[in-house]
């Protein structure tokens, strides 16, 4: 039986997250929020899973490196990234190509009135409306 698009990012965010077991919501939900950050610093400090164009949207380049010194981010910080993270991999597992992916994100769309899918998702309902959408193509709409 094959796992649902949810099951198969719950499975890829905890690995990107360092967790031994997939990171659904209810269980990212109960994380401590600095712990989180922590995992989350390590992630995108080490690896290349978000564009620095893409980290610097939520945290200005500046303070993102002094937060990796530091080893800490703030709670907004965590939610914005986290957000990001999600997308990208969300992205990657509908389009099945890491490039095509990034390029869907970053190439203004016409349907939110030519801004970039991370551009629009940098606030909550933002973020939930591009989400709503990778969800619609992978479930067969138009892109």
């Amino acid at each position: 039986m094959e796992l649902s698009l949810q099951d198969r990012l719950a499975t890829r965010l905890g690995g990107a997250l360092g967790m031994t077991s997939p990171a659904d919501e209810m269980s990212l939900a109960r994380t401590d929020r600095k712990h989180l950050g922590g995992m989350l610093l390590r992630t995108l400090a080490g690896d290349r899973l978000l564009a620095p164009a893409d980290v610097y949207r939520v945290v200005p380049r500046r303070t993102w490196i002094r937060r990796k010194s530091e080893g800490a981010l703030t709670t907004a910080e965590v939610d914005g990234l986290y957000r990001m993270l999600r997308l990208q991999l969300l992205a990657e597992l509908v389009f099945g190509d890491v490039a095509r992916a990034r390029d869907w994100l970053h190439s203004p769309k016409k349907r939110l009135d030519g801004m970039t899918p991370m551009d629009f998702a940098t606030d909550s309902l933002g973020f939930e409306a591009v989400e709503n959408w990778l969800h619609e193509i992978d479930q067969g709409y138009f892109a």
